[in-house]
């Protein structure tokens, strides 16, 4: 008979199985240890396998601060009321925030694109393409730029009153006597100017700032034929001389040239407005207003000096380059006073057009204010007409609008004399009034 066993003995049975499961237990876990490393080899493998490896961020330009947060809002340019709203929203709750528009591809108009390969074939058509812009002649300092100043020779008292005027606030501007095209005395061809016009476009752009402006006349604006007067074809004729000036004398360069007539009136802040402006222009610009007086919306913001243009009158002042130039001359006869057809090309988009924001020209006589001058277009209703296209006949002399005008009037005037009211004896299609259109 066996001796019977200890109480150690019982204990070490249990012991031992414990011991077994453990072993077994860090088997499974090490088994399963390795699986997972297997696994993370494969996805490396897999992520490494990509043919186009994500770059490595740079933490100063992957997350910039709000204020260098590079942003665009789209937007149709035919909607500038939309655009508008956003930006007064923006500036509310995130002004730091660097915003700019960015023109919305308009999928509703495929009339428009079709326009669009219109206007680029007959830009290709132009004999002399468009040559590369040197930085030196493209954007001259004030008193590099080549400047004429276009004035009947019968009228030197004029000439005189305008020289006087731009001695006081820009007397760097290297300016001369350009004469005028005499309509009275010169045969003008009709290849150049037609002998009539219709006002169908223009009235669209004075009805836009009938309604920008708050006036209810636009019942008066009708669509006619008219027959161009003397002076406005000796007006045309003269800028057309301008404009192949400008050429002649830009050569293989793209040196620009500032057309002036002689009622021009530079403000005090000429130099300071039209440097920050030149700054900015973009390098496709073909012409750039110094004067004007503006119909329709803008059709963009540069930046706070200047703007890209639909549609504006005067030709007082504007700053053109050889771009410009040949583009108005390939498409002659003008058929319209000279400052309607070129903004209608502007309109179109077959010159691109900017302005300086405020205005830095003015003219010195207020047009459609205590004028006799007759004009083809305003005064088709006859001598007694009750009409009255401007802030300061059509609100009366205690509206804002109107005193701005009667101010820029006598700050015009302040500058020089200026006898008589027109250097055409006809003088352009809208006021000077416009002082608010910033």
């Amino acid at each position: 008979m066996s001796a019977p066993m200890s109480a150690a003995a019982y204990v070490e049975v249990p012991s031992i199985a414990l011991a077994e499961r453990q072993t077994s237990l860090h088997k499974g876990q090490k088994r399963t240890h390795d699986a997972a490393a297997e696994k993370e080899k494969v996805v490396s493998k897999r992520r490494a396998s990509v043919a186009s490896p994500l770059r490595k961020r740079v933490a100063n330009g992957a997350r910039p601060s709000i204020s260098k947060l590079e942003t665009i809002v789209i937007s149709l340019e035919r909607r500038p009321d939309r655009m508008a709203g956003c930006a007064e929203r923006l500036e509310k709750h995130c002004h730091e925030l660097p915003f700019r528009a960015f023109p919305a591809t308009d999928g509703t108009h495929d009339a428009a694109a079709e326009k669009e390969k219109v206007v680029s074939k007959r830009r290709a058509s132009v004999a002399s393409p468009l040559r590369k812009r040197v930085a030196n002649g493209a954007r001259p300092s004030i008193s590099k730029l080549e400047t004429i100043v276009i004035s009947l020779e019968r009228r030197p008292d004029r000439m005189a009153g305008c020289a006087e005027r731009l001695e006081k606030h820009c007397h760097e501007l290297p300016f001369r006597a350009f004469p005028a095209t005499d309509g009275r005395e010169c045969t003008i061809p009709e290849e150049e100017v037609t002998l009539s016009w219709n006002t169908a476009r223009n009235v669209i752009y004075q009805k836009q700032r009938a309604i920008r402006k708050g006036w209810d006349d636009l019942e008066t604006y009708q669509v006619r034929t008219l027959k161009h007067s003397a002076g406005e074809r000796g007006c045309s004729s003269s800028h057309i001389r301008a404009w192949r000036l400008c050429l002649e004398q830009a050569g293989d360069s793209d040196r620009p040239l500032l057309v002036l007539e002689d009622d021009a009136a530079p403000t005090p802040e000429f130099r300071e407005r039209l440097e920050r402006a030149m700054a900015s222009l973009p390098s496709d610009a073909d012409v750039l207003y110094l004067g004007y007086s503006q119909a329709a919306d803008w059709r963009r913001e540069v930046s706070e000096e200047l703007v890209e243009s639909v549609y504006v009158w005067t030709t007082v002042a504007y700053i053109i380059w050889p771009s410009g130039a040949r583009k108005l001359l390939s498409r002659l006869p003008i058929n319209e006073p000279v400052d309607n057809w070129m903004a209608g090309f502007a309109a179109e988009h077959e010159l691109k057009s900017y302005c300086v924001r405020p205005k830095v020209v003015l003219q010195a006589d207020a047009w459609n204010v205590n004028s006799d001058v007759a004009h083809s277009d305003e005064h088709y209703w006859g001598p007694n007409s009750d009409i009255q296209h401007s802030d300061a006949l059509y609100w009366g002399p205690d509206h804002p609008e109107a005193k701005a005008a009667l101010n820029d009037s006598a700050l015009a005037a302040a500058g020089g004399s200026l006898a008589g009211s027109s250097i055409w004896d006809v003088d352009s299609d809208e006021e000077s009034e416009d002082s608010l259109d910033l």
